[in-house]
């Protein structure tokens, strides 16, 4: 197992003195460079080993240690590297200029060895921890990024137009762990805080340290949890976008492949005050094609959230799969609400039939999932329903379809 690597303090001092004692004791646990004026110390700072913490004396000829403070925090390369000053001036106006110039802490000479060590110590600590959420939180603004990034390409194309609603299913879905990963970084900024606050104070006692790194562990686990589970809902979102945007025929698992496919519906009858729920056995795993599958399903729990419940009616709607023996599978799309009339169900796949004509009805999405079902999956799809008890549709496919029906490009989905 690889060594962790040592920090590296940087000491800055015009006294040759001071850089001997300080790098004496500090050495056995850091690496130590040493610079005799602020001039030199920018020099080390500004190159490509730079280093993690600078303890830097106020008073110096030319270059002040306060102007040497100033440039280091005005450089985004080098402003997060924690200061701590070191100077005979023991005024509170003189360490609150410090302070102000964005120094990290303050320590009086003459100096205190235990109390130097003790304060780099705590300090690299503390830079080890906002280094790590910084990267945890760049990683999660990137995850973001990408499925903005995708969404945007979806958004763009002509295929894609019943994608709207898959998309907002995702967002729904990723705000959860993006929340939480935000959430963290919030709470752990603010024991950051409040550790700093106590080493000004300089009440800092070993018990605070070991609870400060408790939370951050814990923090830091939380953190990589949900940006792994943002990375996962990415990487599904991805799949059915490449599934949906054409007829390839590929092997996949139909549990999973359902929890993806379902993602926006499931949002979708959540803000209409319905349930959905989805049973499938694991081990159902089709050499099929997953695009038009998924285009059907959506229109049929499309289809039964806009005409299935009176106004004001919340309901339940279910998706469940079986195995028919040893080559085929059996989907269910079922609902508790009105059901459909007797003399509406000869004509319920027929094209242009609908029982709410209108721009966003042109009465061909139950059409297209027939046409889908029946020449690209190669199955049967029926509907039983009886008056005011619910309606399910059936499809029947089998689990490995032959070429020719990639033959068959998916029509284009619209609500019937």
């Amino acid at each position: 197992m690889e060594a962790p690597t040592r920090a590296t303090v940087l000491i800055v001092d015009d006294t040759a003195d001071n850089l001997s004692l300080i790098s004496r004791f500090l050495k056995e646990r850091y690496t130590v460079k040493a610079a005799n004026s602020g001039e030199a110390a920018l020099r080390i700072a500004f190159s490509d080993a730079p280093p993690d913490l600078i303890l830097l004396d106020v008073m110096m000829p030319v270059m002040d240690g306060y102007e040497v403070c100033r440039r280091l925090k005005g450089d985004p390369r080098t402003r997060d590297i924690p200061i701590i000053f070191l100077t005979a001036r023991t005024s509170t106006d003189d360490e609150k200029f410090g302070l102000d110039l964005g120094a990290a802490d303050y320590i009086s000479k003459p100096i205190s060895p235990p109390i130097v060590l003790a304060r780099v110590q705590n300090h690299l600590s503390l830079k080890a921890t906002a280094d790590s959420l910084r990267t945890t939180l760049e990683q999660v603004r990137a995850a973001h990024s990408r499925l903005e990034e995708t969404q945007q390409h979806l958004i763009q194309t002509e295929k894609m137009a019943a994608l709207g609603l898959l998309v907002s299913g995702v967002a729904h879905e990723i705000n959860t762990p993006v929340g939480v990963a935000l959430t963290a970084v919030s709470h752990l900024t603010g024991l950051i805080d409040s550790l700093s606050g106590q080493f000004h104070a300089g009440a800092i006692r070993k018990s605070d340290l070991a609870r400060f790194l408790e939370n951050a562990r814990e923090g830091c686990s939380l953190l990589t949890t949900n940006i792994v589970r943002t990375a996962n809902l990415i990487q599904s979102f991805k799949q059915v976008v490449v599934d949906r945007s054409g007829s390839e025929r590929r092997q996949f698992d139909l549990k999973d492949y359902l929890g993806d496919a379902l993602l926006g519906l499931d949002c979708l009858l959540r803000e209409a005050g319905h349930n959905l729920s989805v049973r499938c056995p694991t081990g159902i795993t089709l050499d099929s094609h997953p695009g038009p599958l998924s285009e059907v399903l959506s229109i049929l729990v499309r289809n039964t959230a806009d005409h299935a419940f009176d106004p004001d009616r919340t309901g339940q709607v279910s998706v469940t799969a079986l195995p028919i023996g040893g080559h085929g599978v059996e989907l269910r799309v079922a609902d508790d609400g009105k059901g459909i009339a007797p003399d509406h169900l000869p004509k319920l796949f027929d094209p242009f039939f609908t029982t709410r004509r209108g721009i966003d009805y042109p009465g061909l999405g139950l059409y297209i999932a027939f046409n889908l079902v029946t020449q690209v999956l190669q199955g049967t799809i029926e509907v039983e329903s009886a008056p005011d008890n619910g309606a399910t549709f059936i499809l029947r496919i089998p689990r490995t379809t032959s070429d020719a029906a990639g033959a068959h490009a998916p029509l284009e989905a619209s609500v019937g």
